[in-house]
């Protein structure tokens, strides 16, 4: 008689995200669910709720998409509660689950759950904000704590030389680069945004699309804007997204005179019409690692104007009409911004090319699961660490 059939089990992952928006590492993070559970992985989308915020962005779109999403409760900076339901979720996972964290508090929470139910650790780092005191601390704490995790991610050649430097052993640094869903350019949209905001047809249209936080060093683009707006008074500057520096940004602008040239549009969902708006991509950035809005813009053939930091150069190698300034250059970015001003639209296939061949979110999702699959053969030789 046969032996009967039998299967490997099916991987479980638990992705973790402690998450105070829906900005760049949130997308990467739905986009690698949604490219793991294509891929026949068991994948859970755990968001730690932002005791903070009423809502919870990241935790609401993945449910809106589908995504198996859970939202785990937390009710201040170090909840015992949080842990104790995280513990839950890896024992309902199995055996071999893999928890991926993508932050340091969702890093911190990991490790404290898993002293009590082991799981393979996987962290990825997706750039680290130093722009204060209390900032830098949580940046040492954090580095600290992953030297204890099975697998580091990191999505820049920056982040790698610091994981080593900071006692990382480089075997379990891994280099993935980010991956998109490739935005679809929505023209009736952008036609109507473009009404609605009173732009002409023929005006020069940049945008900004970050979070307005100092990292982003959107007060320096305003400023560097200003000039060019009163030579080219066809230039408008759209800022899309929210965040901290919002009101002292809108007062710059106001003290700069910009007036209608320059336009907060706060967190907008529908980025297919932003894209097929604007002429422009400018991410004057002071720190990056990967940032999706790049591959966006380069996805959608937008010319891109930025910081030359983590690893924008290298993708940025890739482009015809791309081009870097250097990181702080107020002179240098007013510059480009007045030659790009004076040309008219342009589409840069060569960036488009480039992006949707290598930065897809099924190929990151493929590069992951290889990952995964090589940890669940090893012991958790970083308890020894």
């Amino acid at each position: 008689m046969n032996a009967p059939a039998t299967h490997a089990p099916v991987l479980s992952t638990l992705q973790l995200r402690s998450s105070a928006g829906l900005y760049g590492a949130d997308r990467m993070v739905l986009a690698l669910d949604r490219g793991l559970a294509r891929a026949g992985v068991r994948s859970r989308l755990l968001s730690i709720n932002n005791y903070r915020m009423h809502g919870q962005p990241l935790h609401e779109t993945a449910s809106a998409a589908g995504h198996d999403a859970l939202l785990l409760p937390c009710r201040g900076r170090i909840d015992l509660g949080t842990v104790t339901a995280l513990a839950g979720q890896i024992s309902a996972a199995g055996p071999g689950a893999i928890v991926h964290s993508h932050d340091y508090k969702s890093a911190f929470y990991a490790w404290l759950a898993t002293r009590a139910q082991p799981a393979h650790l996987v962290a990825t780092l997706h750039g680290w904000v130093e722009g204060t005191s209390s900032l830098r601390l949580y940046a040492r704490l954090e580095l600290a704590l992953l030297r204890r995790f099975d697998a580091l991610v990191a999505v820049s050649a920056d982040q790698v030389a610091r994981l080593v430097d900071a006692g990382v052993p480089r075997s379990r640094v891994h280099c993935i680069d980010n991956g998109i869903d490739f935005p679809v350019a929505d023209a009736n949209g952008a036609a109507m945004l473009r009404d609605e905001l009173g732009i002409p047809g023929d005006a020069r249209v940049f945008g900004a699309v970050a979070r307005l936080s100092p990292e982003k060093n959107l007060a320096m683009l305003l400023q560097a804007f200003a000039p060019v707006a009163r030579q080219a008074p066809g230039a408008v500057l759209l800022l899309v997204g929210d965040g901290p520096e919002r009101g002292s940004l809108e007062r710059l602008a106001e003290e700069l005179g910009l007036g209608t040239q320059v336009r907060f549009l706060g967190s907008h969902d529908h980025m297919g019409a932003i894209y097929a708006l604007i002429d422009c991509l400018v991410l004057p950035s002071l720190t990056e690692g990967m940032p999706l809005v790049v591959l966006e813009a380069m996805a959608c053939g937008i010319p891109v104007m930025a910081s030359a930091v983590g690893d924008i150069p290298r993708l940025l190698a890739h482009a015809e009409h791309g081009r870097l300034v250097p990181a702080g250059d107020r002179d240098a970015l007013q510059v480009a911004l007045a030659e790009a001003a004076s040309l008219p639209r342009r589409v840069d296939l060569p960036a488009r090319r480039y992006a949707r061949e290598h930065h897809g979110a099924q190929s990151m999702a493929a590069r992951y699961l290889d990952l995964y699959l090589r940890l669940q053969g090893k012991t958790h030789d970083r308890r020894a660490s």
